[in-house]
């Protein structure tokens, strides 16, 4: 059941949901593909290209996806729901208060993301082969802080891996270029 749009972006929906089954209830998050991106074929790949690799990645620091559909000619991820906020509005809100975060609290942030990304890139398949992950789109929006403190990476749609169906074209830069390493 959907509750509530949490986020738009350029190509899907965001909903905070619930499922509700006999007395079985869990929130979740369902990231919905937007109907006029259902016509292009490449995107339809990438989508389902970043739920096969999203479902492989199973960490603290990385946001879970636990299935992958199609309902009522629409595509969709559900993932796991983080009651918090993505770092982007933490940094806002500390900025429009004039407070800014502790070094502590960038620290434990920075370090949690580390671990989450470290573990996609060095994950391997069941024949002990890498992956090759690159998330390329590591920004604020995509690093989400639970109430808890728990700090979760996401979206790992553009992300580069060894298995993709899709292959980034030599010369072609993905993610936002404010948060790119200048090399």
């Amino acid at each position: 059941v959907l509750e509530m749009r949490i986020a738009m972006g350029g190509m899907a929906e965001i909903f905070r949901a619930r499922i509700d089954n006999e007395g079985f209830q869990k929130r979740v998050c369902i990231k919905c593909v937007l109907p006029h991106f259902l016509e292009n074929e490449a995107f339809v790949t990438m989508f389902r290209d970043e739920a096969a690799l999203a479902a492989r990645l199973q960490h603290a620091n990385v946001v879970q996806v636990f299935d992958f559909g199609e309902h009522e000619g629409s595509l969709f991820l559900a993932m796991e729901y983080v009651d918090g906020a993505d770092l982007r509005r933490i940094l806002n809100l500390a900025n429009q208060s004039k407070r800014p975060l502790h070094f502590g609290q960038v620290l434990q942030i920075g370090i949690q993301v580390c671990r989450g990304l470290h573990y996609a890139h060095t994950l391997v398949d069941e024949q002990g082969q890498p992956l090759g992950i690159v998330h390329r789109d590591i920004s604020p929006h995509n690093i989400l802080i639970s109430r808890q403190g728990e700090v979760k990476v996401t979206d790992f749609g553009i992300a580069k891996a060894a298995a993709r169906a899709t292959h980034t074209q030599s010369g072609v830069v993905k993610g936002k270029l404010a948060y790119m390493a200048p090399e």
